[in-house]
């Protein structure tokens, strides 16, 4: 059975009255709402959100709230600071 997902992002310091915007969802196949609620949660793992909630919705659907993903850290390394020579030069 296919499972429709909505997901809503609210940043991590968000004020109270700061509404979560709609992005996009997506659809997960499972037999059980457990077992879509699962994968649901494991999608959006792998898209680095953190999910702050997830409800069922009328009609075997969930939405969930979640957070931006973390900015990735550069895997180049940060160039290295020229030295003087030691001797004034």
């Amino acid at each position: 059975m296919n499972h429709q997902v909505r997901v809503f992002e609210l940043a991590k310091g968000a004020k109270p009255e700061e509404l979560p915007r709609s992005i996009d969802g997506f659809a997960v196949t499972a037999e059980t709402l457990e077992d879509a609620r699962r994968t649901a949660l494991a999608r959006l793992a792998t898209d680095g959100r953190a999910v702050r909630s997830i409800s069922f919705t009328e009609g075997g659907g969930l939405a969930a709230v979640v957070h931006p993903p973390e900015p990735v850290a550069s895997a180049t390394p940060s160039p290295a600071r020229s030295r003087r020579a030691r001797g004034g030069r």
